[in-house]
């Protein structure tokens, strides 16, 4: 064996001895571990969907059976100490608002064309009756019935793949403008409980003196992640007869 080729037997032969080897065993092996938990914790592997199902199984009822109504008596006093120290006109409304915000939903889920009767209740309450047409028939004067509706818009994903789909239900008035608002609705293809997402998600104290009650209706859904059963997927629409009466005179 001559010189070069004897230098190359050391080498390796010394490489092979003193744990180099076993070193770039163990590089390659932590780089496979790492690259197959990389995967398995990815947003659709199976490691991140075991995870989340562990963690709704565990937090979920706890939450569930906790008794959030105990903080409600504090919470009022330190509001109306808030609302009495300012000017503001409308300080019932603004405590009745949070009140009805502070309340658990009455049910984990909920008919859409049920919410569509709360808007037809919301309509019928608080329409402008200013250019509505009067009528007294039997006796009982009344403004003339205002068009309600429901429409359901799915949104197209196009060729974008995503573990979600969501629509727009649009809340219209024809006779009020200022009636009309559109909640959005997500849910996971997987699964068929539909959800409100993004509606009102920043309020503050002078914005409860604005709420409706339907407004409050669909924030308290939000917030109680009260599933939405889509029972409703063509347009629906109602006449709605004013609560409001008109003054009438024979005169």
């Amino acid at each position: 064996m001559n010189t070069f080729e004897q230098k190359i037997a050391e080498t390796v032969n010394k490489k092979l001895n003193d744990g180099t080897v076993e070193k770039l065993v163990e590089q390659y092996i932590e780089k496979g571990i790492s690259e197959a938990l990389k995967e398995v914790f990815s947003w659709n592997g199976e490691g991140k969907k075991l995870i989340e199902k562990k963690l709704n199984e565990t937090i979920v009822p706890v939450i569930e059976r906790h008794d959030f109504n105990l903080y409600l008596t504090k919470l009022d006093a330190t509001l109306t100490e808030i609302v009495n120290a300012t000017v503001l006109a409308d300080n019932k409304r603004i405590l009745e608002n949070f009140k009805e915000l502070m309340k658990e939903p009455e049910a984990k889920e909920i008919k859409l064309s049920d919410i569509f009767k709360r808007y037809c209740e919301h309509v019928a309450s608080n329409v402008d009756t200013g250019d509505l047409e009067s009528y007294c028939d039997d006796g009982e004067p009344y403004y003339e019935h205002v068009a309600a509706s429901m429409e359901v818009e799915h949104e197209d994903r196009g060729r974008f793949k995503s573990s979600y789909d969501s629509c727009i239900v649009e809340f219209v008035c024809e006779e009020d403008d200022n009636l009309n608002c559109q909640v959005k609705l997500y849910k996971r293809i997987d699964d068929g409980n539909w959800k409100i997402r993004g509606y009102a998600d920043s309020i503050d104290i002078n914005s409860l003196r604005n709420l409706s009650d339907f407004e409050v209706f669909l924030i308290t859904l939000k917030r109680g992640f009260v599933n939405i059963i889509m029972d409703e997927e063509e347009d629906y629409d109602d006449d709605i007869e004013p609560e409001e009466k008109p003054e009438w005179s024979l005169d």
